[in-house]
């Protein structure tokens, strides 16, 4: 079955009910984009992530600037090794994914590489 990874932010209470984001965060010093972002999926989901490519980059309606990747994982079982604190991760197939509440720019990314066989 194909799935997308995301963050359920609802227990943030900044963000709201239903919101949720995608695996990511800030660059480290000395970090390049390709370390940071898999560090910050292993961190935020307790995964290693394989054939991570940058795909596109776009700028959020609130205007952060995001390099974005796709790629694959070798592991179903995910769980945050940071205790939840920026959100907990889940496997949202695409007719769940196309009801959740996120921004318009990663909700049009993901849908336009969508994982297929």
């Amino acid at each position: 079955l194909d799935q997308v990874l995301v963050i359920d932010l609802s227990q943030i209470k900044i963000y709201g009910k239903n919101k949720h984001g995608l695996p990511g965060g800030h660059m480290e010093e000395n970090e390049t984009p390709d370390q940071t972002i898999a560090r910050e999926i292993k961190e935020e989901c307790g995964i290693t992530a394989t054939n991570l490519k940058r795909a596109d980059f776009f700028i959020t309606n609130y205007g952060k600037v995001v390099l974005a990747y796709i790629g694959t994982a070798n592991n179903d079982n995910i769980k945050s090794e940071q205790d939840g604190l920026e959100g907990i991760p889940k496997w949202v197939t695409k007719s769940e994914f196309e009801k959740i509440n996120i921004d318009e720019n990663y909700y049009k990314f993901v849908l336009e590489n969508w994982p297929s066989k």
